[in-house]
């Protein structure tokens, strides 16, 4: 089985894909979705619930992709766990045979959310990664080898003179990747790239960055209202909306943006969710020519 570590250690361009999970998704659902995609990618990202409604847990559906020999990208989030709770699942996805992770402090839910609920968010960012770090680090603790550790970040076009230091103090702690929510901005991307890379940031980590294939303007219209850091211009929506075959036209902008960002020093790598059905996901990775790529590695 291939994992991610080795994959961002080893090769120039990773690809990556986020399962689709909510309430009505189940074990077969997810074995579908992993068949599809596992030729395809280096790794299967299990989201935790950034909106806070219900899904699948993540240690469920990380040990699913296990059993079909797929390696899983967990995300993990302070929102909604304490530090005993986070503890004990980095404990039992250590056990399970996750190698990597993806730790966020998670968003607050907008005021008003249905059904109540009391958010935690007892643990940083920074404290989650050190946390898992230290787990890794701890020797009379099997069932945590070490992980792979990666943290978010938003991108947007700096000034002169703006560094990364809350990144570098993640990198300092343990972090191996940088993942960017999702990015449809290539003019912002570069200057965000250009100032990782004056850092030397891109040395000491890898960066991959999130695209969507959007099925309809709608589909990208709620996207950018609901998931937060999302940089997404009007004119790409307009664009997706006028189109004469609208998901035809959201892949192919996918895979053009995929192309343009394979270009941007300093990435190495993507992430590709959907809205729609998973084999979206499939087509726009066709569409990019990255499956020729994936096609020389094995699991």
């Amino acid at each position: 089985m291939r994992t991610f570590r080795d994959a961002i250690r080893t090769r120039p361009f990773t690809v990556t894909a986020d399962l689709a999970l909510d309430r009505a998704t189940d074990a077969a659902a997810v074995r579908r979705q992993a068949r599809l995609l596992a030729p395809l990618v280096d790794a299967l990202q299990v989201p935790d619930a950034h909106d806070g409604r219900l899904q699948m847990s993540g240690l469920a559906a990380a040990a699913i992709l296990l059993g079909e020999a797929i390696d899983p990208l967990v995300h993990l989030t302070g929102r909604d766990r304490n530090r005993i709770a986070l503890e004990n699942d980095l404990l039992g996805l250590g056990a399970l045979g996750v190698t990597s992770l993806l730790l966020t402090r998670g968003e607050e839910l907008p005021a008003g959310y249905k059904p109540p609920t009391r958010q935690v968010l007892e643990l940083s960012g920074e404290d989650l990664v050190t946390t898992a770090v230290q787990l890794g680090e701890d020797e009379s603790i099997r069932a945590v080898p070490g992980f792979c550790v990666g943290t978010a970040a938003t991108v947007f076009a700096p000034k002169a003179g703006w560094a990364p230091k809350s990144l570098l103090a993640r990198v300092d702690a343990g972090v191996a990747f940088v993942q960017t929510q999702v990015c449809f901005n290539m003019k912002a991307l570069r200057r965000y790239m250009e100032h990782l890379v004056s850092a030397r940031l891109t040395w000491r980590c890898a960066v991959v960055v999130s695209l969507a294939v959007l099925p309809d303007a709608a589909s990208a219209r709620l996207l950018r209202q609901h998931l937060h850091g999302t940089a997404m211009p009007e004119k790409l929506v307009q664009r997706i909306a006028q189109a004469a075959d609208p998901e035809r036209e959201g892949i192919r902008v996918c895979a053009e943006k995929i192309q343009r960002l394979r270009e941007i020093p300093g990435v190495s790598g993507v992430n590709l969710m959907t809205p729609g059905p998973t084999e979206l996901l499939v087509e726009a990775i066709n569409a990019a020519g990255l499956a020729d790529s994936a096609a020389n590695t094995t699991h």
